[in-house]
């Protein structure tokens, strides 16, 4: 087994990829802010017990039918999007807060400096123990 196979590190990939994913909904979400009848989407809150399942090779995203292509960016863990409350819609029936979406991209980029930094330290950790 070598060390990128250990959960920890697929733990990580996971939770960077749900960050990833998260940040290009937002996008999305921001880009459509004066699309009509635009309604902010957002992903399912990450879930460790999931994320834990699969770090330890437990069954990842199912395809349901074999047409079926997964683009690897929404592979993987809480890949599945949906709606946001909203507490505002203008009159064109578009549904999509400018600030709340912004202050949203901003927690998804700390958590993901977070994660990122504690990966960091991890490899420090790794190199010490094998004594580099």
């Amino acid at each position: 087994m070598g060390f990128t196979d250990t959960g920890f590190v697929r733990l990580m990939k996971s939770k960077m990829a749900y960050l990833g994913q998260r940040q290009s909904v937002l996008a999305q979400n921001v880009a459509n802010a004066d699309t009509p009848n635009y309604k902010a989407r957002d992903l399912a809150p990450f879930s460790f017990t999931d994320a834990l399942r699969e770090a330890h090779g437990g069954p990842g995203m199912k395809v349901t039918n074999v047409s079926h292509i997964v683009p690897a960016s929404m592979a993987g863990v809480n890949a599945a999007s949906k709606k946001m409350n909203s507490f505002e819609t203008v009159p064109s029936g578009n549904a999509v807060e400018l600030e709340q979406q912004m202050m949203e991209v901003s927690k998804t980029a700390l958590d993901y400096q977070t994660i990122t930094a504690v990966f960091h330290k991890f490899m420090g950790l790794y190199r010490t123990a094998i004594g580099k």
